[in-house]
Protein backbone atom coordinates (compact mmCIF):
# COMPACT_ATOMS: atom_id res chain seq x y z
CA UNK A 1 0.00 0.00 0.00
CA UNK A 2 1.68 3.44 -0.93
CA UNK A 3 2.24 5.98 1.51
CA UNK A 4 -0.64 8.03 0.61
CA UNK A 5 -2.81 5.64 0.97
CA UNK A 6 -1.56 4.56 4.56
CA UNK A 7 -1.77 8.32 5.38
CA UNK A 8 -5.70 8.91 4.25
CA UNK A 9 -6.61 5.49 6.18
CA UNK A 10 -4.63 6.77 9.42
CA UNK A 11 -6.30 10.39 9.40
CA UNK A 12 -9.84 8.90 8.88
CA UNK A 13 -9.31 6.75 11.69
CA UNK A 14 -8.18 9.89 13.77
CA UNK A 15 -11.40 11.53 12.43
CA UNK A 16 -13.42 8.25 13.53
CA UNK A 17 -12.62 8.96 17.03
CA UNK A 18 -13.08 12.77 17.42
CA UNK A 19 -16.11 13.12 19.60
CA UNK A 20 -18.41 16.47 17.48
CA UNK A 21 -18.68 17.41 14.07
CA UNK A 22 -16.96 20.87 14.72
CA UNK A 23 -13.69 18.53 15.70
CA UNK A 24 -14.06 16.81 12.29
CA UNK A 25 -14.32 20.41 10.05
CA UNK A 26 -11.62 21.63 11.67
CA UNK A 27 -9.04 18.65 10.95
CA UNK A 28 -10.05 18.41 7.37
CA UNK A 29 -9.53 21.77 7.08
CA UNK A 30 -5.75 21.62 8.96
CA UNK A 31 -5.31 18.29 6.93
CA UNK A 32 -5.74 20.08 3.39
CA UNK A 33 -4.09 23.62 4.45
CA UNK A 34 -1.05 21.17 5.80
CA UNK A 35 -0.71 19.15 3.10
CA UNK A 36 -2.25 21.02 -0.06
CA UNK A 37 -2.22 24.82 0.95
CA UNK A 38 -5.90 24.97 1.19
CA UNK A 39 -6.86 28.33 3.55
CA UNK A 40 -10.90 28.93 2.73
CA UNK A 41 -12.68 26.00 2.89
CA UNK A 42 -16.53 25.57 2.99
CA UNK A 43 -18.76 22.73 3.78
CA UNK A 44 -22.05 22.10 3.07
CA UNK A 45 -24.85 19.32 3.06
CA UNK A 46 -27.05 19.70 -0.03
CA UNK A 47 -30.83 17.58 0.74
CA UNK A 48 -33.83 18.24 -1.37
CA UNK A 49 -32.63 21.39 -3.27
CA UNK A 50 -31.95 23.09 -0.01
CA UNK A 51 -28.30 23.65 1.55
CA UNK A 52 -27.41 23.65 5.41
CA UNK A 53 -23.81 25.33 6.21
CA UNK A 54 -21.99 22.97 7.85
CA UNK A 55 -18.61 24.37 8.34
CA UNK A 56 -16.57 27.85 6.76
CA UNK A 57 -13.81 29.96 7.36
CA UNK A 58 -14.15 32.18 4.70
CA UNK A 59 -13.84 36.05 5.51
CA UNK A 60 -15.48 37.17 2.61
CA UNK A 61 -18.34 36.29 0.10
CA UNK A 62 -16.56 35.71 -3.58
CA UNK A 63 -13.26 34.84 -4.60
CA UNK A 64 -11.78 34.40 -8.15
CA UNK A 65 -10.84 30.73 -7.56
CA UNK A 66 -13.73 28.41 -6.37
CA UNK A 67 -13.13 24.35 -6.65
CA UNK A 68 -16.54 22.84 -5.60
CA UNK A 69 -16.63 18.80 -4.95
CA UNK A 70 -19.53 16.95 -4.46
CA UNK A 71 -20.12 14.00 -2.36
CA UNK A 72 -23.52 11.82 -2.82
CA UNK A 73 -24.26 10.21 0.38
CA UNK A 74 -27.81 8.77 -0.26
CA UNK A 75 -30.32 9.67 -2.74
CA UNK A 76 -31.21 12.79 -1.55
CA UNK A 77 -28.13 13.96 0.42
CA UNK A 78 -24.80 15.25 -0.87
CA UNK A 79 -21.71 16.74 1.18
CA UNK A 80 -20.09 19.32 -0.81
CA UNK A 81 -16.91 20.91 -0.24
CA UNK A 82 -15.62 24.64 -1.63
CA UNK A 83 -12.03 25.50 -1.91
CA UNK A 84 -11.54 29.65 -2.04
CA UNK A 85 -8.78 31.00 -2.97
CA UNK A 86 -7.59 34.56 -4.69
CA UNK A 87 -3.86 33.41 -4.64
CA UNK A 88 -3.08 32.31 -8.27
CA UNK A 89 0.03 30.41 -6.71
CA UNK A 90 -2.09 28.51 -4.35
CA UNK A 91 -4.95 28.24 -6.92
CA UNK A 92 -1.96 25.98 -9.03
CA UNK A 93 -1.21 24.18 -5.59
CA UNK A 94 -4.62 23.21 -5.41
CA UNK A 95 -5.24 21.90 -9.44
CA UNK A 96 -2.12 20.38 -8.94
CA UNK A 97 -2.94 18.06 -6.41
CA UNK A 98 -6.74 18.52 -7.02
CA UNK A 99 -6.88 14.14 -7.44
CA UNK A 100 -5.65 13.54 -4.32
CA UNK A 101 -7.87 16.55 -2.69
CA UNK A 102 -10.76 14.62 -4.31
CA UNK A 103 -10.00 10.95 -2.96
CA UNK A 104 -9.11 12.48 0.57
CA UNK A 105 -12.38 14.46 0.74
CA UNK A 106 -14.25 11.15 -0.67
CA UNK A 107 -12.98 9.23 2.12
CA UNK A 108 -13.48 11.54 4.78
CA UNK A 109 -16.90 12.80 3.72
CA UNK A 110 -18.29 9.53 4.80
CA UNK A 111 -16.72 9.58 8.44
CA UNK A 112 -17.90 13.35 8.20
CA UNK A 113 -21.55 12.11 6.96
CA UNK A 114 -21.59 9.11 9.46
CA UNK A 115 -20.81 11.80 12.70
CA UNK A 116 -23.52 13.95 11.24
CA UNK A 117 -25.67 11.27 11.48
CA UNK A 118 -24.70 10.41 14.40
CA UNK A 119 -25.59 13.82 16.33
CA UNK A 120 -28.61 14.08 14.33
CA UNK A 121 -29.97 10.53 15.83
CA UNK A 122 -28.93 12.16 19.08
CA UNK A 123 -30.76 15.49 18.67
CA UNK A 124 -34.01 13.49 17.70
CA UNK A 125 -33.85 11.23 21.05
CA UNK A 126 -34.29 14.17 23.19
CA UNK A 127 -37.00 15.85 21.17
CA UNK A 128 -40.90 15.36 21.27
CA UNK A 129 -41.98 14.12 18.63
CA UNK A 130 -45.22 15.98 18.62
CA UNK A 131 -44.53 19.29 19.49
CA UNK A 132 -40.82 19.71 19.02
CA UNK A 133 -40.06 20.87 22.28
CA UNK A 134 -37.21 18.43 24.64
CA UNK A 135 -38.32 15.99 26.18
CA UNK A 136 -37.82 14.36 29.31
CA UNK A 137 -34.48 12.51 28.04
CA UNK A 138 -33.38 16.11 27.76
CA UNK A 139 -33.80 16.75 31.26
CA UNK A 140 -32.62 13.41 32.63
CA UNK A 141 -29.42 14.50 30.80
CA UNK A 142 -28.90 18.08 31.14
CA UNK A 143 -30.57 18.87 34.60
CA UNK A 144 -27.56 18.42 36.35
CA UNK A 145 -25.11 20.64 34.09
CA UNK A 146 -28.25 23.30 34.44
CA UNK A 147 -28.56 22.98 38.50
CA UNK A 148 -24.31 23.26 38.24
CA UNK A 149 -24.22 26.34 36.84
CA UNK A 150 -26.39 27.78 38.91
CA UNK A 151 -24.22 26.98 41.88
CA UNK A 152 -21.33 28.23 40.09
CA UNK A 153 -23.19 31.51 38.97
CA UNK A 154 -25.12 31.98 42.12
CA UNK A 155 -28.14 32.44 40.50
CA UNK A 156 -31.53 31.03 40.68
CA UNK A 157 -33.19 29.08 38.44
CA UNK A 158 -37.34 29.20 38.14
CA UNK A 159 -39.13 25.58 37.56
CA UNK A 160 -42.60 26.37 35.91
CA UNK A 161 -44.92 23.54 35.39
CA UNK A 162 -47.59 24.59 32.81
CA UNK A 163 -50.99 21.62 31.98
CA UNK A 164 -53.39 23.27 29.92
CA UNK A 165 -57.03 23.35 31.87
CA UNK A 166 -59.59 20.45 30.91
CA UNK A 167 -57.07 19.44 28.37
CA UNK A 168 -59.17 16.16 28.40
CA UNK A 169 -61.92 17.50 27.35
CA UNK A 170 -60.83 18.22 23.84
CA UNK A 171 -59.85 14.60 22.92
CA UNK A 172 -63.58 13.22 24.68
CA UNK A 173 -65.07 16.40 22.25
CA UNK A 174 -62.81 16.46 19.06
CA UNK A 175 -59.82 13.64 19.09
CA UNK A 176 -56.07 13.43 19.67
CA UNK A 177 -55.07 14.61 16.21
CA UNK A 178 -56.96 18.39 17.72
CA UNK A 179 -55.27 17.36 20.83
CA UNK A 180 -51.74 17.22 19.24
CA UNK A 181 -52.65 20.76 17.59
CA UNK A 182 -53.53 22.49 20.94
CA UNK A 183 -49.89 20.92 22.34
CA UNK A 184 -48.32 22.24 19.48
CA UNK A 185 -50.06 25.61 19.86
CA UNK A 186 -49.07 25.47 23.45
CA UNK A 187 -45.52 24.65 22.73
CA UNK A 188 -44.84 27.21 20.57
CA UNK A 189 -46.47 29.86 22.83
CA UNK A 190 -43.75 28.86 25.35
CA UNK A 191 -40.70 29.33 23.30
CA UNK A 192 -41.73 32.54 22.12
CA UNK A 193 -42.46 33.95 25.01
CA UNK A 194 -39.80 33.44 27.27
CA UNK A 195 -35.60 33.93 26.12
CA UNK A 196 -33.51 31.86 23.97
CA UNK A 197 -31.90 30.96 26.58
CA UNK A 198 -34.62 29.57 28.78
CA UNK A 199 -35.85 25.94 28.41
CA UNK A 200 -39.02 24.37 27.15
CA UNK A 201 -39.35 20.59 28.03
CA UNK A 202 -42.38 18.37 27.02
CA UNK A 203 -42.49 16.10 30.12
CA UNK A 204 -46.19 14.40 29.88
CA UNK A 205 -49.69 14.32 28.48
CA UNK A 206 -50.35 18.16 28.86
CA UNK A 207 -47.49 19.46 30.75
CA UNK A 208 -44.68 21.42 30.13
CA UNK A 209 -41.82 21.96 32.25
CA UNK A 210 -40.68 25.72 31.50
CA UNK A 211 -36.90 26.64 33.16
CA UNK A 212 -36.38 30.43 33.80
CA UNK A 213 -32.55 30.61 33.89
CA UNK A 214 -30.61 33.86 35.84
CA UNK A 215 -33.65 34.78 37.31
CA UNK A 216 -33.93 37.47 39.85
CA UNK A 217 -37.11 37.12 42.15
CA UNK A 218 -39.69 35.48 42.46
CA UNK A 219 -41.30 38.29 41.57
CA UNK A 220 -39.60 37.95 37.81
CA UNK A 221 -41.00 34.62 37.79
CA UNK A 222 -44.89 34.96 38.40
CA UNK A 223 -44.69 38.19 35.89
CA UNK A 224 -43.18 35.41 33.12
CA UNK A 225 -45.70 32.48 34.14
CA UNK A 226 -48.50 35.12 34.04
CA UNK A 227 -47.64 36.18 30.41
CA UNK A 228 -47.14 32.63 29.35
CA UNK A 229 -50.76 32.47 30.76
CA UNK A 230 -52.29 35.88 28.84
CA UNK A 231 -50.02 34.86 25.73
CA UNK A 232 -51.47 31.45 25.27
CA UNK A 233 -55.33 32.12 26.20
CA UNK A 234 -54.91 34.05 23.54
CA UNK A 235 -53.94 31.58 21.21
CA UNK A 236 -56.22 30.19 18.56
CA UNK A 237 -56.09 26.60 17.61
CA UNK A 238 -58.03 25.82 14.20
CA UNK A 239 -60.42 22.83 14.45
CA UNK A 240 -62.22 22.46 11.29
CA UNK A 241 -60.30 23.93 8.42
CA UNK A 242 -63.51 24.04 5.94
CA UNK A 243 -65.57 25.46 8.49
CA UNK A 244 -62.83 27.74 9.62
CA UNK A 245 -63.63 26.80 13.53
CA UNK A 246 -61.14 27.61 16.03
CA UNK A 247 -60.68 26.77 19.78
CA UNK A 248 -58.92 28.60 22.55
CA UNK A 249 -57.93 27.05 25.51
CA UNK A 250 -56.05 28.04 28.94
CA UNK A 251 -53.73 26.92 30.96
CA UNK A 252 -52.43 27.03 34.96
CA UNK A 253 -48.79 27.43 36.09
CA UNK A 254 -46.74 26.15 38.99
CA UNK A 255 -43.87 27.31 40.21
CA UNK A 256 -40.80 26.33 42.08
CA UNK A 257 -37.08 28.11 42.57
CA UNK A 258 -33.75 27.00 42.85
CA UNK A 259 -31.88 26.82 45.55
CA UNK A 260 -34.82 28.36 47.56
CA UNK A 261 -37.58 25.05 47.60
CA UNK A 262 -35.31 22.26 46.78
CA UNK A 263 -31.56 21.10 46.42
CA UNK A 264 -31.50 18.63 43.45
CA UNK A 265 -33.35 18.00 40.62
CA UNK A 266 -36.40 15.51 41.52
CA UNK A 267 -37.64 17.59 44.91
CA UNK A 268 -37.83 20.99 42.55
CA UNK A 269 -39.42 19.42 39.65
CA UNK A 270 -41.73 17.92 42.60
CA UNK A 271 -42.69 21.17 44.28
CA UNK A 272 -43.42 22.44 40.79
CA UNK A 273 -45.99 19.82 40.33
CA UNK A 274 -47.44 20.25 43.63
CA UNK A 275 -47.61 24.26 42.68
CA UNK A 276 -49.19 23.12 39.90
CA UNK A 277 -51.73 21.22 41.48
CA UNK A 278 -53.01 23.79 43.69
CA UNK A 279 -52.73 26.61 40.90
CA UNK A 280 -55.75 24.18 38.96
CA UNK A 281 -57.32 23.98 42.44
CA UNK A 282 -58.03 27.45 42.10
CA UNK A 283 -59.60 27.32 38.77
CA UNK A 284 -58.34 28.54 35.22
CA UNK A 285 -55.49 30.50 33.85
CA UNK A 286 -53.84 30.37 37.50
CA UNK A 287 -50.44 30.57 38.44
CA UNK A 288 -49.41 29.66 41.80
CA UNK A 289 -45.46 29.69 43.29
CA UNK A 290 -44.61 26.71 45.98
CA UNK A 291 -44.74 27.95 49.59
CA UNK A 292 -44.33 25.10 52.25
CA UNK A 293 -46.58 27.38 54.23
CA UNK A 294 -49.40 27.78 51.91
CA UNK A 295 -49.61 24.73 49.82
CA UNK A 296 -51.36 21.78 51.17
CA UNK A 297 -49.61 18.34 51.87
CA UNK A 298 -49.79 16.17 48.97
CA UNK A 299 -48.44 12.87 48.51
CA UNK A 300 -49.14 11.36 45.04
CA UNK A 301 -45.82 10.24 44.19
Amino acid sequence: MSKFCTNIINKNEELKQLKSLDEIYNDIYYYLKENYDVNQLQIYLEKDDECETLYTNSDKLNYDHTIRLEYTQNDQINLIFLILTDDENKKNIINENIADIKIILQVFSQSLYNKFLEKSLNEMSLIDSVTGSYNRSYLDNYAPKILSISNREQKKIAFLKVGIDQFKAVIDEFDYTVGDKVLKALSDTLKHTVRTSDIVIKIDGDEFLVILMNIINEDNATMISEKLINNFSERKVVVNERTEQTLMKTICSGISIYPDDASCIDEIIKKADIALYEARNKGRSTSFIFSQKDTNTIDFF
